[in-house]
C-alpha cells in the first residue's frame, strides 16, 4: 500500500486533513474557526448517518432474501446466510458508512479537545 491509496478522498476527510496541516505549519487558529469547523463536521455527521440508516435498509432487505432462499428452495442455515450476506455489495456499503460516521465523531472529538485547549490558552493569556 502506498501512500496515494492513504490520501483523503471523502469531503470530511479532505476538509479535516487540509485543517489539521495548516495548523501544523503553526497558523494560529482561534477557537471560533475550529467551531465552524466542528459545525461542518456536525453536518458531514447528520449526512453520513442518513447514508448509513439507507445502506442499513439496503443490507437488511439482501439478508432477508439470501436467509430465504437456497436452490432447493429451503431456507438456509442463520451462519450460511451470514457469509454469504457479508459478501455482498451491500455489505461493503454498510461497512462503509459505519467507518464514515467513526471517523467523523472522531475527528469532531479532537477538534472539541483542540478548540478547549485554545480557549484555555486564551483565558490564561488574559490573567498575565
Amino acid at each position: 500500500m502506498d501512500d496515494s491509496e492513504l490520501k483523503p478522498v471523502l469531503p470530511y476527510q479532505e476538509e479535516y486533513e487540509q485543517f489539521v496541516a495548516q495548523y501544523k505549519s503553526g497558523e494560529e487558529k482561534a477557537a471560533e474557526e475550529i467551531g465552524k469547523i466542528i459545525a461542518r463536521m456536525a453536518q458531514y455527521y447528520g449526512n453520513a448517518n442518513t447514508l448509513y440508516g439507507m445502506a442499513k435498509i439496503a443490507y437488511n432487505k439482501v439478508a432477508s432474501t439470501i436467509v430465504q432462499t437456497e436452490d432447493c428452495g429451503k431456507p438456509i442455515s442463520v451462519s450460511k446466510a451470514e457469509i454469504l450476506t457479508k459478501a455482498t455489495r451491500e455489505s461493503e456499503e454498510l461497512i462503509q458508512r459505519e467507518v464514515d460516521i467513526k471517523n467523523i465523531e472522531m475527528q469532531i472529538n479532537s477538534l472539541k479537545s483542540l478548540q478547549k485547549g485554545v480557549l484555555n490558552e486564551y483565558s490564561h493569556m488574559g490573567q498575565i
